[in-house]
């Protein structure tokens, strides 16, 4: 009978100042690594008297990571020393977490990492530069702990603070993976201590044989009021004004599936606002024939005309592309469902939601295919 894994919990506490040699040999055994890849490549080239473009690649891929490990081991003392000044405003923390999980999509899809997001809408009062740096740091740690991430945002209920808790664990578990790639205790896990630490956040851990699971509290967190406050009007209004800017979504295509003129209305100046082209199915049999004519970037469909003839047009194309995006509209409020990243299930979003969150939804679906 296989044993009950053991758990190592660590108590939501300030860390304790690396010692004055932990932090060099903590970064010379991080070094080691791109530093040996480099030096693996540099003997192969002088071998061949050549050099190939994936060798190119992997030498620009080694200097990236051994700036970062550099960049980590000068941020760490200063974040240490407490003397930053933070400019506290209102930010979407469940926005700005999808900005770095889409951002780090190509790593993913490159490394074979799969990742599962349930997302609710929670707003923060943090420094915004602290709080994309937690985030990124975050990410990067548990990929180095496995390669399958689930990702939770919620409120709890008592203080109503925003929870963020991030599982991470192999495909398959081994002995040899249970402590993913670097151990718990990587440069980045220092980072992210000292960065919490700072912003004022409790930080919890739970190192298993087979996973790890991290969890941050914002007692920072901004209660839901009944109604839009004014606040909250601005804060959507950034919101798109920064997608309509970069227009990151620009000249792809959209496939509405819907009978409803106004939800056809709604979804097309979201559309407009983020460059994206869109096209309207009436339904399942029109939404069919338009694909085989042209098949579109992304498919969103009204949940009134989810039937078998869809899905078996479902079926089709995640045979062709199993990462083909697919998003549907419910009727239900408060529903808001992210597909994982390696494909097989639907992201899913109500219509009280479609402003805020439809353009993210968006950007993570187009990104598996991109």
């Amino acid at each position: 009978m296989r044993s009950s894994p053991s758990v190592t919990a660590e108590a939501p506490t300030a860390p304790a100042p690396l010692e004055a040699m932990a932090l060099p040999a903590l970064i010379g055994a991080e070094l080691a690594g791109p530093l040996s890849l480099m030096q693996g490549v540099m003997q192969d080239i002088k071998r061949n008297r050549g050099i190939t473009r994936s060798q190119v690649a992997a030498l620009n891929d080694s200097l990236a990571w051994a700036q970062r490990i550099a960049q980590q081991s000068q941020q760490i003392p200063r974040l240490a020393g407490g003397r930053l000044r933070q400019s506290h405003e209102r930010l979407s923390l469940d926005q700005m977490l999808m900005d770095v999980v889409v951002s780090r999509g190509p790593l993913f899809r490159k490394t074979g990492v799969e990742i599962e997001h349930h997302l609710r809408q929670v707003d923060v009062i943090v420094d915004p530069g602290l709080l994309c740096s937690l985030l990124e740091v975050v990410v990067d740690w548990a990929v180095e702990q496995g390669k399958r991430l689930q990702l939770s945002l919620t409120i709890k209920n008592w203080p109503e603070y925003g929870v963020l808790v991030l599982k991470a664990s192999q495909h398959v578990a081994t002995a040899d993976d249970a402590r993913g790639q670097g151990g718990a205790d990587t440069l980045n896990w220092h980072m992210l201590q000292q960065i919490a630490q700072v912003m004022g956040l409790m930080v919890d851990r739970v190192v298993g044989t087979d996973h790890t699971v991290l969890r941050i509290e914002f007692p920072r967190t901004v209660k839901e009021l009944e109604g839009l406050t004014a606040v909250e009007v601005d804060v959507g209004r950034d919101s798109h004004s920064r997608y309509s800017d970069s227009k990151p979504l620009a000249g792809h295509r959209l496939l509405l599936v819907t009978a409803d003129r106004n939800l056809r209305a709604h979804v097309k100046h979201i559309c407009s606002s983020l460059g994206l082209v869109m096209d309207t199915a009436l339904n399942p049999e029109h939404a069919v024939r338009f694909c085989e004519q042209d098949k579109p970037h992304v498919i969103v469909i009204d949940q009134e005309l989810r039937d078998e003839i869809f899905e078996e047009l479902r079926e089709d194309l995640l045979r062709s592309d199993i990462n083909f995006p697919f998003v549907e509209i419910a009727r239900d409020s408060n529903t808001f469902e992210m597909s994982n990243w390696m494909g097989g299930s639907i992201s899913r979003i109500s219509r009280d939601v479609l402003d805020a969150q439809l353009p993210s939804i968006l950007a993570m679906e187009l990104a598996k295919v991109l």
